[in-house]
């Protein structure tokens, strides 16, 4: 997986660095394709990641306000420049995870509470897409961002991330 998202953003780069000398394209088309290349691979990424992840543990969980089980949502906010859909070539992106609601995983060789499987699913997610191989990396992650910056956990729920911006916000 890796390795496919590192090959993949370098002739991305190439094709938008020569839209840039080649053909001048605009500022803003510019910094929107490589907004939309860091999507592109974060999807991908978190595809991969999850699959793996859930055949392991199962499928996270959450009851309905009908009391039925469905599947717990996993929702990766850019903020910063990305968010802004102005990525340049030397930036990184700002990232927040959330998901729905508190729950456990399903199906899988060992349960995890929903907070533990999307920690997990971020960690893997960061690793997939910033660690440095010897294809380089992808993007630099930056998590700051999220509540409780550092110190908070790296996957947070969307109640618990209301409570913390109606508060710190």
């Amino acid at each position: 997986c890796q390795a496919m998202l590192r090959r993949y953003k370098h002739r991305e780069y190439l094709r938008i660095g020569a839209r840039d000398l080649v053909r001048h394209a605009s500022i803003v088309s510019l910094t929107e394709d490589l907004s939309n290349l860091a999507d592109a691979i974060l999807d991908a990424a978190l595809t991969y990641c999850k699959r793996e992840l859930a055949d392991r543990y199962g499928v996270p969980e959450v009851t309905s306000e009908g009391g039925h089980q469905q599947e717990a949502q996993f929702a990766v906010l850019a903020l910063g420049k990305h968010g802004g859909r102005e990525l340049n070539f030397s930036s990184d992106i700002d990232l927040v995870f959330l998901y729905s609601g508190e729950g456990e995983t399903h199906g899988g060789d060992r349960a995890l509470t929903n907070q533990e499987f999307f920690q997990k699913l971020g960690e893997m997610l960061i690793k997939a897409v910033s660690e440095l191989t010897a294809d380089g990396m992808a993007f630099r992650i930056d998590m700051r961002l999220r509540p409780h910056g550092k110190q908070g956990p790296l996957a947070v729920s969307l109640d618990t991330a209301v409570i913390y911006y109606e508060q710190h916000g």
